[in-house]
């Protein structure tokens, strides 16, 4: 009989610890997911800084103001090797995104296309003229260009790995 009342006791004991332990556990993985969740936000929050300032210091658009940074970053994927250029971009969050947003240029219309027929000066020079290109088919004046630049760099200096605005500066050197 005593056997049967300390094994009841134990039985229920058990039964009563098994929901407290699963709704540790709930709260265990909700605290992860809470933590994965505000990682995703702080990097979406770089971009939209980055993005977020363009648009604030040059008065354009969300479209516009990624658009433009990913054909600056385009012209720089162009120009830097795979090294530099992924150490570029690991300092940019969604730089991708970026790169993505950037117009669909056709080569052979524009300046850049005056510039595809030019020979070897031409084509050094195209992919800078791509960029205007881009920027004219956005709607951002050309004269946007250095300022675009000169943002991103300082969101680089601020933000970005050692070394990445000098990355970009000659990743863009063409347009400078």
């Amino acid at each position: 009989m005593k056997h049967t009342i300390t094994l009841s006791i134990l039985l229920g004991t058990c039964i009563l610890a098994a929901p407290a332990s699963a709704g540790w556990l709930d709260n265990l993985t909700g605290a992860q997911a809470k933590t994965e969740k505000t990682l995703a936000t702080a990097t979406a929050t770089q971009s939209n800084d980055l993005v977020g300032n363009v648009m604030s210091q040059l008065g354009l658009n969300q479209t516009q103001a990624e658009g433009g940074l990913g054909s600056l970053l385009g012209l720089a994927q162009s120009s830097l090797g795979t090294t530099d250029y992924s150490t570029l971009a690991a300092s940019i969050p969604n730089a991708d995104s970026l790169l993505a947003a950037a117009p669909a240029l056709d080569s052979t219309s524009g300046v850049s296309g005056l510039l595809s027929k030019a020979g070897n000066l031409g084509s050094s020079l195209q992919s800078s003229a791509m960029v205007f290109d881009a920027f004219e088919k956005l709607g951002i004046s050309k004269d946007l260009a250095m300022p675009m630049i000169n943002i991103a760099k300082s969101y680089l200096d601020s933000n970005g790995a050692e070394g990445t605005s000098d990355l970009l500066t000659k990743g863009l050197s063409s347009l400078l």
